[in-house]
């Protein structure tokens, strides 16, 4: 009987350690699928999660960040220096709408002033589509007032600050810099000129004139002599903001932005004839009265600004 007994012990033995091992993989196999729920419930809840690091929207879209005055917080030139769209974060927003405007007519090349609006009585409103990217420079006036510059803020603070260290404006010159380019590009009208237009009507920033640095009236807007000092603007970026919506009614026939009104610019609908000017020399007896040669004076500046390297 006890031989019987210690023969049956083993196989007792064995078979208790089966049916431990078999509790220890169910309880695994438990645990296995539990965590796969939790995967498959996690996704379906949050199926963006995991590729936002990886998005990116056209330029121009809702995923570029923009700080107070329209900028995002890198530097311009360091997101060229690495090529292409570095991120969401590190691309400002007129570079992006200069890349905009470059791939949708990368095949267009620049037009002289003549041609770039067959029709001349009734110019077009401005489309990303029919702006292209430029930095061409004609003579005697024609240089186009339409287009997305090509060149960086930084080249028109350097050209400014050249010839004068010491501007007499409300915010640093590269802050104003960046916001004539933003602004510029947003409505199609080129920053170089715009910009070259500024440092006419201020003598470089030193004013000396009717208007007052305090006023940030950057285009002498109402402002027409014998002491009258013109429109005072509560901030730098509302007073480029007026400026670029002042030559907005003389270029365009419909506004391309929403900012760019009689709000914006108390001058804006005191312009005689929307969409009237295509090339500098248009704004001669227009935006400066008799304005015999003005628009060659700024252009002298637009060619000076793009001859510099970036």
């Amino acid at each position: 009987m006890n031989r019987r007994r210690d023969n049956i012990r083993p196989l007792l033995s064995a078979a208790r350690q089966l049916l431990e091992s078999r509790a220890l993989l169910a309880g695994l196999a438990i645990v296995a699928g539990m965590a796969v729920v939790a995967v498959l419930a996690s996704a379906l809840l949050y199926p963006g999660a995991g590729r936002a690091a990886h998005t990116l929207s056209p330029p121009g879209g809702p995923e570029f960040t923009r700080n107070a005055v329209g900028m995002s917080t890198s530097d311009a030139s360091a997101a060229d220096s690495r090529g292409g769209l570095p991120s969401v974060t590190t691309v400002p927003y007129w570079l992006a709408k200069q890349r905009q405007a470059r791939m949708t007519t990368s095949t267009a090349p620049d037009l002289p002033a003549d041609e770039a609006f067959p029709d001349s009585a009734s110019p077009s409103p401005v489309t990303p589509t029919t702006v292209s990217t430029t930095n061409l420079v004609l003579s005697a006036g024609q240089t186009p007032l339409a287009g997305v510059w090509s060149g960086t803020a930084s080249m028109l603070a350097d050209y400014l600050l050249r010839d004068n260290p010491r501007p007499s404006f409300t915010v640093p010159t590269s802050t104003l810099a960046e916001l004539y380019v933003t602004y510029a590009a947003e409505v199609g009208l080129r920053a170089d000129v715009l910009w070259a237009q500024m440092i006419h009507e201020t003598g470089f920033g030193r004013y000396g004139g009717d208007v007052a640095p305090a006023q940030n009236n950057y285009a002498g807007i109402g402002a027409t002599g014998g002491g009258e000092p013109g429109c005072s603007f509560a901030s730098a970026e509302a007073g480029v903001q007026a400026h670029i919506a002042h030559m907005v009614a003389y270029v365009w026939t419909v506004s391309p932005a929403a900012w760019a009104n009689a709000q914006t610019d108390p001058r804006f609908d005191a312009v005689p004839s929307r969409g009237s000017a295509r090339v500098l020399s248009d704004l001669d007896g227009r935006w400066a009265v008799p304005g015999v040669g003005y628009g060659a004076r700024i252009e002298r500046h637009v060619d000076a600004i793009n001859r510099m390297r970036p």
